[in-house]
C-alpha cells in the first residue's frame, strides 16, 4: 500500500478491526499517540516506583516445608504442623542466612511492576541472572510522551550549570521532534524512530523473581556504587517486601553490609582494570583511594531527599535472632495452623 506523506499509515479492514477491540479490551493495542510530545523531566530518582504485583500469601511454610523435605518416613508427611511457631522460625531463620541447602528459598517468589527509572537503569537490571523480564516495548509503540531521567548533578537547583541545562533540555526537545517527524511523515515506523531514545528516557518494565535471585540481585543493586536510579530502585522492591515479610526484608542487604566492610574496588584484585571509576560511597570506609571520578557513584541521602525512601543504615538492621523478636505481621503467618 502506498504511503502518504503527512500521516501514519495503517491498513484497516473488518477483520483488523475486530481484533483491535479485542486488544484494546487487554490493554495490548499499541500506544499510537503521535502528537502529544510534552517530556516530564525527573531529577535523580524522583518518581520511580515499584508495586508488588503478586507475592506468596505465606513464604514461611513453603520455605519449612522444602527445608525439611530431606527426612520423613513412607507417610511423607508435611512437616509445618507439627512444628510450633518458635522452630517454624528457627528453620527459616537458618535458609534465609545460608545455613541450608540453597534451594530452599527458591520456590519463593515475587512479581513486580516497576515505574519511571531510566532506560539505562533497566538495562542494568536486566543483567541479574535468573530473573524474567517483560518491558514496555518501544518497537510496537509510540513512546513520544516519553519522560526523561536527568541525574542530580546536571539539574540547577543542585548546583549544575544553568546554561548546560537549557541545552540539555534542547537535546531532548530535538530528539522528541526527529521522533515525531518520522513518525508523522510516513517514512518510518516505531521500531524506525526507536533509533534516537537516549538512555536517559523513561522506560517502564516487570520481572520476577525468586527470593534467592533477589537476595543476590539486592545485595549487589542496593551497594551505593551504582547509578542512582539502578540502586533506588532496588530500594523501593526492598521497601515493598519490608512492608509485607519483614524478616525476609532483613535478609536483603547491600553485600558491603554482610561482610562489614567496604568492597567496591576489591569484588575483584582487578576491579579497577574493568570498572571501578568511582570512590566509595562512606557506608563502610573504602580503603582504596584509586577512582577516575574522585565521588561517589550515588548518594543515600539525596535518593531519599529525592525520591523518599530508604533503607537501614549498615548497622540498623534487626538481625531476628528470636521468634519473640519479630513484627506482628511476620507471627501471624508463622502462628498460622
Amino acid at each position: 500500500m502506498e504511503q502518504k506523506q503527512g500521516e501514519l499509515q495503517m491498513a484497516v479492514n473488518p477483520h483488523q478491526q475486530t481484533t483491535d477491540e479485542l486488544r484494546r479490551a487487554m490493554g495490548t493495542l499499541p500506544e499510537l499517540n503521535v502528537e502529544d510530545k510534552d517530556t516530564k523531566i525527573h531529577v535523580g530518582v524522583s518518581g520511580i516506583t515499584a508495586e508488588l504485583i503478586d507475592g506468596p500469601r505465606n513464604p514461611y511454610r513453603t520455605i519449612v516445608e522444602v527445608s525439611t523435605a530431606t527426612w520423613g518416613d513412607e507417610a511423607f508427611s508435611n512437616k509445618w504442623d507439627k512444628i510450633s511457631p518458635e522452630n517454624r522460625f528457627k528453620i527459616v531463620k537458618a535458609a534465609l542466612s545460608g545455613q541450608t541447602l540453597p534451594q530452599a528459598i527458591e520456590p519463593v517468589l515475587f512479581a513486580f511492576t516497576i515505574r519511571g527509572t531510566s532506560r539505562s537503569a533497566f538495562d542494568q537490571h536486566a543483567r541479574a541472572r535468573l530473573q524474567t523480564f517483560f518491558s514496555q516495548g518501544c518497537r510496537d509503540n509510540s513512546r513520544l510522551g516519553a519522560g526523561f531521567r536527568l541525574p542530580s548533578e546536571l539539574a540547577p537547583e543542585n548546583g549544575g550549570d544553568p546554561e548546560l541545562y537549557k541545552d540539555v533540555l534542547a537535546h531532548i526537545a530535538n530528539f522528541k521532534d526527529l521522533y515525531q517527524r518520522i513518525l508523522k511523515t510516513g517514512w518510518g515506523s516505531f521500531q524506525t524512530a526507536r533509533c534516537l531514545f537516549p538512555l536517559g528516557a523513561t522506560h517502564n518494565y516487570r520481572f520476577a523473581s525468586n527470593l534467592g535471585a533477589l537476595k543476590g540481585f539486592m545485595a549487589q543493586r542496593l551497594k551505593a556504587c551504582e547509578q542512582a536510579d539502578t540502586c533506588y530502585t532496588a530500594i523501593c522492591i526492598w521497601n515493598e517486601i519490608n512492608d509485607r515479610f519483614p524478616l525476609i526484608a532483613d535478609h536483603l542487604r547491600p553485600g558491603c553490609d554482610w561482610i562489614k566492610k567496604c568492597d567496591y574496588h576489591q569484588s575483584s584484585t582487578l576491579s579497577e582494570l574493568f570498572s571501578a571509576l568511582f570512590a566509595g560511597c562512606g557506608r563502610w570506609e573504602d580503603p582504596v583511594k584509586y577512582a577516575t571520578f574522585n565521588k561517589s557513584c550515588s548518594s543515600y541521602e539525596q535518593m531519599e531527599k529525592e525520591g523518599g525512601k530508604r533503607i537501614p543504615g549498615p548497622t540498623s538492621w534487626k538481625n531476628y535472632t528470636e521468634y519473640s523478636q519479630l513484627e506482628d505481621s511476620d507471627k501471624a503467618l508463622f502462628n498460622e495452623p
